[in-house]
């Protein structure tokens, strides 16, 4: 793993999924709307300048990368659907057939969106459901709250199954989740997992291969992961899905799904 592409470079776990990458060797090349913001938050590193509907620039930004990260989310008057949800294709369009190791951020309770966010949990479930059907070689990593972990609180929980209500204030810190999407691309076992990541008490973790090992994987075709509710139905998702879906030319038991 030499570069990798940074999808929502300048947020705050953006920043530092740049510095774990390169305190691990790896060289990461940052997509960004702003040339002026991205080098006053990140300093001298590898540039992508383009937003997500310019499909030669984002063609450019893939162009040769190993791994590929998706740690973006809307903000201000920006629609998660166009955000939270539009990099998955924008990012899947650029590749051209190209298969790099994807990991792709997106939150707890993100299958029982309720309250004020859900709006964007519903589109970060798309995107996470159209990259599955993809068949790139992905990691879904779905953390809690940022930063609210007490003092010594190093380890790690990798959960399955999105059973955590979102307001249960579950914590776990930013550079925690850079550290372990940094993981995710360096070992093969966590291709194939959909995880929720917690911080717990004691120290931190070691062992990452057993770790993504011990994890049920989702199944290839489907597009929800492994230990998830199959809900809602493919046919009851919004058109601008099932349109990108068809649009994929995969194969795979989302197509069944599609025709109920």
């Amino acid at each position: 793993m030499r570069d990798v592409l940074v999808v929502g470079s300048t947020g705050s776990v953006g920043r530092e999924t740049v510095r774990a990458l390169t305190a691990a060797g790896i060289r990461p090349r940052a997509l960004t709307r702003s040339r002026e913001r991205a080098r006053r938050t990140l300093g001298d590193v590898d540039l992508a300048v383009a937003p997500l509907r310019d499909a030669a620039g984002m063609a450019d930004a893939v162009a040769g990368v190993d791994g590929i990260v998706m740690v973006h989310g809307a903000t201000g008057d920006a629609r998660p659907e166009d955000v939270d949800y539009g990099a998955v294709p924008a990012v899947l369009r650029a590749l051209a057939g190209a298969s790099p190791r994807i990991v792709l951020m997106t939150s707890m309770a993100v299958t029982h969106a309720t309250g004020s966010w859900r709006e964007a949990m519903h589109w970060k479930r798309r995107g996470e459901r159209l990259l599955r059907a993809s068949g790139l070689p992905a990691t879904i990593v779905r953390p809690g709250w940022f930063d609210l972990q007490p003092d010594g609180w190093e380890a790690l929980a990798l959960e399955q199954g999105d059973a955590t209500p979102v307001d249960s204030r579950r914590p776990v810190g930013r550079a925690q989740i850079a550290e372990t999407i940094v993981q995710s691309l360096l070992c093969d076992e966590a291709v194939g997992c959909t995880f929720e990541l917690f911080a717990a008490p004691g120290a931190a973790a070691q062992d990452w291969p057993s770790r993504f090992a011990a994890l049920a994987h989702d199944r290839p075709g489907e597009v929800d992961g492994a230990l998830d509710p199959r809900e809602p139905p493919l046919h009851e998702e919004p058109d601008r899905l099932l349109d990108d879906l068809r649009a994929l030319g995969a194969p795979g038991a989302w197509q069944a799904q599609l025709r109920r």
